[in-house]
């Protein structure tokens, strides 16, 4: 394991616009640790991925692992820092501010744009409760998820021995792996969100087990990795749509970040990109449409054209309206 701190930073939440420790309690700077630059550059190339995916354009699969490496990264950072239990109180409002509010702003944008495009507000054949989690736009699902699985993640994690929680998860991931073919079948009869919602559970147990290998033996280590290999081997073999390509992709990143951290030059600093990929995700279907619907870009153009126009928006309200950035993007 490498003894760099870990970033402070939710994967695709922004870094804190005000001088804090961007943790569950106050702190001055001086005691935040260091930005890692290593996932911070996987952040960015994660966003590209599900900007990638989105665009209709990915006929492998692979920009979909962007969505694994969020998943994993979200799950293994909440773990990190999931030190001592906090009051639910103080939980809340914080996993309130940094998703919840950005989910109910973008719901009521998109919401918005569906009635002029005379689509319906919310999806609501599968009933409203499913709808409030789909989103007026489907990718905003990940919002609601993060949120009850963060602080699910927060109130149970300070309580349990690691030791014994990390095998637990590789144990339950290579489960899930195995046994893909039969939840992803069911899942897809279920329809938005159930079918996000068990994808995204596979991320967060292996977000968790990466979190807890510090505490590990390297043995142990070493045989949860392997057999979470042969897993995902598994299910590329049996070509299980949405978690073979996406999760084999997303777990060896991570891995390979999370415990041989690359090293990188000091100079390197690429949070004012990092920093703008919640919004980059948030936005970025705007544009996709747009350029899909209104222009006639090559396909190897308009995923670009598509991060770089919800990038430069988001860099511009962070820039110029960070009190609204803060709670929107």
């Amino acid at each position: 394991m490498s003894p760099q701190s870990e970033t402070p930073t939710d994967t695709l939440d922004r870094p804190p616009l005000v001088e804090k420790n961007d943790s569950f309690g106050e702190g001055d700077k001086s005691s935040r640790p260091p930005i890692r630059q290593d996932i911070e550059i996987l952040r960015i190339l994660s966003a590209f991925g599900i900007v990638w995916f989105h665009s209709g354009f990915d006929r492998t699969g692979i920009g979909y692992g962007g969505l694994a490496v969020f998943l994993i990264l979200s799950a293994y950072l909440a773990t990190i820092r999931a030190k001592a239990p906090q009051p639910i109180r103080q939980i809340l409002s914080q996993r309130s501010q940094r998703l919840l509010i950005p989910w109910a702003f973008w719901m009521v944008a998109y919401g918005f744009r569906n009635f002029l495009v005379d689509r319906n507000l919310l999806e609501t054949d599968r009933g409203w409760i499913n709808g409030l989690l789909a989103g007026t736009q489907i990718h905003l699902w990940y919002l609601p998820f993060l949120f009850f699985a963060t602080i699910g993640i927060d109130l149970t994690i300070p309580r349990l021995r690691r030791e014994w929680l990390g095998p637990a998860c590789a144990l339950g991931s290579i489960t899930l792996l195995v046994t893909a073919p039969a939840w992803r079948a069911w899942s897809d009869l279920h329809g938005y969100p159930t079918v996000q919602y068990c994808h995204a559970l596979l991320g967060l147990l292996l977000g968790i087990f990466l979190a807890c290998a510090k505490n590990l033996p390297v043995l142990w280590v070493r045989l949860g990795l392997g057999a979470i290999a042969l897993a995902l081997i598994s299910a590329l073999a049996r070509e299980v749509v949405g978690v073979g390509i996406c999760y084999s992709v997303g777990f060896a990143l991570c891995a390979w970040i999370l415990i041989w951290p690359p090293q990188l030059p000091k100079a390197w600093d690429v949070r004012k990109i990092s920093g703008c990929m919640l919004g980059v995700y948030l936005i970025h279907i705007i544009f996709d449409r747009l350029y899909i619907e209104h222009t006639h870009l090559p396909k190897l153009v308009q995923p670009w054209a598509t991060f770089a126009s919800a990038l430069l928006v988001t860099w511009l309200l962070r820039r110029f309206a960070p009190k609204l950035a803060r709670w929107v993007v």
